[in-house]
């Protein structure tokens, strides 16, 4: 029992000191975005702006302007034998392109995500469901907007 318990301090104690680091873990505060332009839908641009200025850091050397062009479509997906739309589907086409400050070099991406949404018996319910794929929309672009700037090596 006490060998047991010595080698689980020890492996405790290799691990603990091997550097090991999970694959995600990326400081996220490497760069400072000093402002943000977006072109499109005003709401979704400024949900995406304010979500990319979480990272942002004063203090870093590396100073970035950053554009964003937002693109929503709203298509329909399923219709019923009358004729009315019974689901929808949301496309949001997001680009991001940074610019250094100090040397004038552009990075960019173009993020294209997509949602369906049911319609339901009420309006009321179904601007609900349409506001709430917009969200979860605009959420998983920022993920991946910001997943772009911790693993570019921008700073």
């Amino acid at each position: 029992m006490k060998n047991t318990k010595i080698i689980w301090i020890f492996f405790f104690l290799l691990f603990l000191s091997c550097g090991f680091k999970p694959i995600g873990k990326i400081d996220r505060n490497q760069i400072f975005i000093q402002d943000v332009n977006f072109q499109g839908e005003k709401r979704i641009g400024y949900t995406l702006k304010n979500n990319i200025l979480l990272i942002s850091n004063k203090s870093s050397a590396s100073k970035y302007l950053a554009e964003i062009k937002v693109v929503k479509q709203k298509k329909i997906k399923i219709k019923d034998t009358t004729g009315k739309a019974k689901r929808y589907t949301i496309f949001l086409n997001t680009s991001l392109e940074l610019v250094n400050l100090t040397n004038d070099i552009k990075t960019g991406k173009t993020f294209i995500r997509n949602v369906d949404f049911d319609v339901s018996k009420d309006h009321s319910s179904t601007l609900n469901n349409e506001r709430n794929a917009i969200n979860n929309l605009i959420q998983k672009i920022s993920e991946d907007m910001i997943n772009f700037i911790s693993f570019s090596g921008l700073n």
